[in-house]
């Protein structure tokens, strides 16, 4: 049902244009616009628009915050998560403040009114995904409320050890099921509007995946490759990824310098459209329309030079004008958000 629900709002969001704009198919298309709309920060990832709030998530990783955006204003808030690298924020349907965050090796729930900046963060360990020297990465969830949520080795010295993560589903029992093992940098997912197919990156291989989906079950079967970067010029490696109402993917480029439009069934690239930043993070769509795509990037690790040659590395860019339309994202369904959230267990203040 929720996904049906969400097909009918991005077709409605179509049927808008059409009525609004009927006319615009006799003029040229609307030339593409880049909007820088945060300042820059370390490495901002993992995308979310909220479109009950009309406000876009994202995390700062290594910072350890989860920030929000508000694009009326301008006003970007934050509140620091003190158990390690953040990596995922996804709303907690019907339950307002509440966000599942990936977190160091685990899952954790966090209650944050996103209005302000908040110094004490109050949260619990839901889940513990894994042990060793790995870190969560991407997720989102899926048309069932589930979460998909990746892992990959720590960073040391700049390497990252391969075939270390995982990509996990977890339900409303909070008990972690291993979906694909073994990976090494687990990161963009995606689902396609009819529900059926399930789009994946290990951005190591340079490939984006595809699987039949199906969304009772939650399970994933007969894997195939769409496009192999290996096989085009395209610089950096494919990171987070997206999906639109055409069933095309946008998929960032870590390294890349920006990021590029495929068409998962005749495995082509289609577009590329280059960004004031090297390493590109992840993509979402959100606006009243789902016609705007959010922009992560990354100023982690940057040296002086490379800082002074891309100021602007860090910061989340909105893209106008690319005539298509995105799908809503899902929230995570959990029934047992309140008793969750122990107060005994809440984490003592912390200066931002």
């Amino acid at each position: 049902m929720r996904r049906i629900i969400c097909e009918y709002l991005s077709l409605a969001c179509v049927l808008v244009v059409l009525i609004h704009g009927g006319e615009a198919h006799h003029h040229l298309k609307p030339k593409i616009k880049i909007e820088r709309v945060t300042d820059a920060y370390g490495l901002s990832e993992g995308p979310h628009w909220d479109s009950d709030a009309q406000k876009l998530y994202f995390v700062d990783i290594y910072n350890q915050y989860v920030r929000r955006l508000d694009p009326a204003t301008g006003v970007v808030t934050s509140t620091y998560i003190d158990h390690g690298p953040v990596s995922v924020v996804v709303p907690v349907h019907d339950s307002p403040n509440k966000l599942v965050v990936g977190s160091g090796k685990d899952v954790i729930l966090v209650n944050w009114n996103s209005d302000a900046n908040q110094k004490v963060t109050p949260y619990n360990v839901l889940s513990n995904l894994t042990s060793g020297d790995v870190r969560t990465n991407d997720g989102k969830a899926d048309s069932a409320g589930r979460l998909w949520i990746g892992t990959m080795a720590n960073e040391i010295n700049g390497q990252i050890a391969l075939d270390k993560g995982s990509l996990y589903r977890l339900d409303d029992t909070l008990k972690p099921k291993t979906e694909i093992t073994p990976v090494s940098i687990s990161n963009g997912l995606a689902w396609n509007i009819e529900d059926n197919t399930f789009y994946y990156i290990d951005s190591s291989t340079r490939e984006i995946a595809a699987y039949d989906f199906d969304p009772n079950s939650g399970t994933i079967s007969n894997k195939r490759i769409v496009l192999n970067l290996n096989h085009t010029k395209l610089e950096g490696v494919p990171d987070g990824m997206t999906i639109d109402t055409d069933g095309n993917l946008w998929v960032a480029l870590f390294g890349g310098h920006g990021l590029i439009k495929v068409d998962p069934h005749k495995h082509k690239v289609l577009e590329k459209i280059e960004l004031p930043a090297r390493d590109v993070s992840s993509v979402a769509f959100g606006g009243p329309l789902l016609d705007i795509l959010y922009v992560t990037t990354s100023g982690h690790g940057l040296t002086a030079e490379e800082r002074k040659k891309t100021p602007y590395a860090g910061s989340v860019f909105a893209i106008h004008n690319l005539g298509v339309h995105g799908i809503l994202a899902n929230t995570f369904l959990f029934n047992k958000v309140d008793e969750s959230l122990d107060e005994e267990k809440i984490i003592e203040e912390k200066d931002m």
